[in-house]
């Protein structure tokens, strides 16, 4: 694995991935269900369940992220997303999963760790598996019905760096982590 090509990256955050097929349906329910015209809606691309942020790091640190993360064995999981809410505090519209499975919350804990270890700390605020759908959402924003449900199912976790280029946000995908099968 080779960090020289993104080294100025100013972020890099773990993340589960969602089929394609599932973030279609994500974009077309947040088109019909919410309203237009109330946040900036997140890339197709983009949206994605974060597990652990890894900010600012340096180089040692990220010679050290890969055997770390690469030693992780964890098994592959299904996940639903099912739930949905609003953090006012970050202007954030999410969809989730309740209950989150046990495989979901073991890999976060694990990789959270995992980072921590190697000089990253990570915040004190208890993991909540959401995929972000709005962000800048203000808080007159209210929530359509929770009738939905999408299966998604886990094999593999993944690295990305995050940098600012020209006023716009380049998110790159650095490398991806197998589950272990069940």
């Amino acid at each position: 694995m080779v960090f020289a090509k993104t080294i100025q990256a100013d972020h890099y955050f773990l993340a589960l991935t969602l089929p394609d097929s599932v973030t279609e349906q994500l974009v077309t329910w947040r088109a019909t269900a919410l309203p237009a015209d109330e946040g900036i809606p997140l890339p197709k691309a983009q949206l994605y369940m974060v597990l652990a942020w890894i900010n600012s790091p340096n180089a040692a640190q990220l010679s050290q992220l890969h055997p770390a993360i690469a030693a992780l064995r964890s098994p592959a999981f299904t996940f639903t997303l099912n739930d949905a809410g609003y953090w006012p505090r970050s202007g954030q519209c999410w969809v989730g999963c309740r209950p989150a499975p046990r495989e979901l919350l073991q890999l976060a804990v694990l990789l959270r760790s995992r980072v921590a270890r190697i000089g990253c700390p990570q915040s004190s605020l208890p993991f909540h598996p959401h995929v972000t759908l709005l962000r800048q959402v203000p808080s007159s924003l209210t929530l359509p019905k929770r009738n939905f449900s999408w299966s998604v199912a886990c094999n593999h976790f993944s690295l990305f760096s995050s940098r600012y280029q020209r006023s716009r946000r380049i998110i790159t995908l650095e490398n991806t982590y197998p589950l272990s099968p069940n």
